[in-house]
């Protein structure tokens, strides 16, 4: 019996240009295979050979150097079968992988690209996503399940947002098809992407790793969860079913968190109510209706018909009301809110509204009647194995080692901005990593700098996160490496902004130059020095950088910038954070101006939580790279 790896299925693409690829399974063992390519639009055969079954059965079969492009069809057969793949193509494949802004599918982003996504078929684009599994004991071989698709509806919808938008980028700019291979996991941190033998170099999270190896334990925490989590949420769904008079009620004002309010602090199952007036002309169309985000959990109905739920945190809340179910006049919409750990409420700057397919819309903000159906235990998070140290590495990324590519995408960090004093040495680790299990110490290793985002807090914090991108950056070190700046493209309000084409231009931008040799990349211009003096501080770039304000460069965020003055500098005196004026000395300089009558102790550009309101760009639509840089 043949036993291959998912990665090999129809539409797969395979690394043009490379004599190490190889077609590889599993037989039974002394039996020959046979492999043979088909080039299907001639009808002739392209190349064939023949490999034998070790001793464990494993056979392998180097393809001989095929340029970008071609329609093949793939045939693995022994004696007892044949296995067959159609619309084999050759071309580039890049590994893509990191957490939940990698993983992110193409669906979450419809609001802002529906009409692209929805109309686009192109084969020169395909994408295989990895299952998420984990292993702790060993590395696997094999990927069990999945297969490639082609940029089409619906598969597409699947497809992760950063990579197929990179993927589109680099197809049109090379004239190639470009493969994706997407292994990402939300929620991971770092430390779930390196292997065992690194980590354990490196001595970190070692004894993590032992204790995941105890399977009883793993099944028994994981069951333990379930069906503890499963009881809360049965509990708090009957609560809403019992009669409600009498219980704590009031009105609320969405948006907004319930902290200081008398919901704070609470974990609940808490009912809300909003009527709302519509005029003639809503009832014969589907129409939307936007809830922003809720902290935790929702099922939502309107007229008392159910039209969607969310069982968690981050995804908006965007339902689709079947025509027939508004009417004119009064209308009713009904939450049945969960909070899981004390911190409820509506996330502020979202759209709370419904909307007709022709753009009117009836706001829902303001008061909602509440009340509460039950106050509810604090239940902790759920264990989630896919984080611990190695074990994802084993199954997801290891099984992938022979399946050439031209280098790798990787977009994570959000689970470790409190631990960005060992990120360096951590994200390192995984580099070499990966290098070394392909066998090349100079695959071009791209990765995104986290978004800004600041928990809905407009103020921004001045702390972790800026100090933990200063970590990404500082990875760059190592050759052959490329960060992509993003914190100008994140939402002070969501961890998975949605502007993710933007995010893919400038991957394809640092893949042109680290993959396709073409100039030197340049993440966005980097300060060169500041001069203090007496009316401020003055910050120099190179003497070819042409800096612009936003407005010219067409950057899409969903902050409304300043487009007539320099925003993004501060200076910091005794610890705290203000904000600063400044000038234009000349396309490369600037002043900023800083009071004279207080200890000022830094500077600083694009160095807070979300720095969003920051609006300096060069000529190619890159951002100024965020700097803190002290007095001396």
């Amino acid at each position: 019996m043949i036993r291959l790896s998912k990665v090999f299925s129809d539409f797969m693409v395979i690394q043009r240009d490379s004599d190490l690829n190889v077609i590889w399974g599993y037989t039974d063992q002394g039996k020959n295979v046979r492999v043979g390519l088909l080039n299907s639009d001639l009808g002739e055969e392209a190349f064939s050979s023949t490999a034998f079954g070790g001793v464990d059965g494993y056979f392998e079969v180097g393809l001989p150097v095929f340029p970008a492009g071609g329609n093949f069809t793939l045939t693995i057969s022994d004696d007892d079968e044949e296995i067959k793949f159609t619309n084999i193509t050759f071309g580039d494949v890049f590994v893509c992988g990191g957490q939940s802004n990698m993983e992110l599918p193409l669906n979450r982003t419809l609001e802002r690209y529906e009409e692209e996504i929805t109309s686009t078929y192109n084969e020169n684009i395909r994408f295989f996503r990895v299952p998420e599994k984990f292993n702790f004991h060993h590395t696997e071989e094999l990927i069990e399940s999945g297969s490639w698709k082609i940029a089409r509806m619906p598969e597409i919808l699947d497809f992760g947002a950063v990579a197929y938008f990179a993927a589109k980028e680099i197809s049109e700019r090379e004239g190639v098809t470009v493969g994706i291979i997407n292994t990402a996991i939300g929620g991971t941190p770092v430390k779930s992407w390196c292997s065992e033998e690194t980590m354990k170099a490196v001595g970190l999270h070692v004894d993590e790793y032992k204790e995941c190896g105890n399977d009883e334990w793993v099944q028994n925490t994981i069951k333990t969860e379930a069906e503890a989590d499963l009881q809360w949420r049965s509990d708090a769904d009957a609560a809403f079913e019992k009669d409600l008079s009498g219980n704590q009620s009031g009105t609320f004002s969405v948006p907004g968190f319930f902290e200081g309010t008398p919901l704070g602090g609470k974990c609940l199952a808490v009912y809300f109510r909003k009527e709302f007036i519509l005029p003639a002309g809503w009832t014969e169309e589907d129409c939307k209706l936007y809830l922003g985000a809720i902290i935790d959990s929702d099922k939502v109905y309107v007229n008392g018909e159910f039209v969607g739920e969310t069982g968690y945190l981050y995804p908006p809340r965007i339902y689709k009301v079947p025509k027939g179910i508004l009417k004119e006049g009064k209308n009713v919409v009904e939450i049945r809110l969960l909070v899981f750990r004390g911190e409820g409420g509506f996330m502020p700057g979202k759209e709370y509204l419904i909307k007709r397919p022709d753009g009117e819309t009836v706001s829902l903000e303001g008061d909602w009647e509440y009340t509460v159906a039950k106050e509810m235990p604090y239940i902790p998070n759920m264990t989630f194995y896919s984080y611990k140290a190695t074990g994802v590495y084993n199954c997801m990324i290891y099984p992938l080692r022979r399946q050439r590519c031209r280098g790798f995408f990787f977009y994570q960090g959000e689970s470790n901005v409190d631990d960005y004093a060992t990120y360096k040495d951590e994200f390192e680790a995984v580099i070499k990593d990966w290098r070394k299990l392909w066998n090349d110490d100079t695959l071009p290793y791209m990765f995104v700098q986290i978004a800004g985002f600041s928990d809905g807090n407009r103020k921004a914090y001045f702390g972790r996160r800026s100090f933990f991108t200063e970590e990404q950056r500082k990875c760059t070190e190592l050759p052959n490496t490329a960060m992509i700046q993003a914190y100008d493209l994140g939402e002070f309000n969501d961890l998975h902004p949605t502007n993710k084409k933007e995010v893919g231009r400038r991957a394809a931008l640092a893949a042109e130059a680290l993959v396709y040799g073409k100039g030197t990349y340049i993440p966005g211009p980097e300060k060169q020095e500041v001069i203090w003096g007496e009316d401020g501080a003055e910050i120099v770039f190179s003497e070819d950088t042409k800096l612009s304000l936003s407005h010219g460069i067409g950057v899409i965020t969903d902050e409304k910038r300043d487009e007539k003055n320099i925003r993004g500098f501060a200076y910091i005196s005794e610890g705290q954070r203000y904000p600063a004026e400044a000038e234009f000395l000349a396309d490369n300089r600037i002043l900023v101006r800083l009071p004279k009558d207080v200890n000022v102790e830094a500077v600083s550009y694009a160095w807070c939580d979300s720095p969003l309101e920051s609006n300096l760009y060069s000529e190619d639509k890159l951002p100024v790279v965020p700097f803190l840089e002290e007095r001396a």
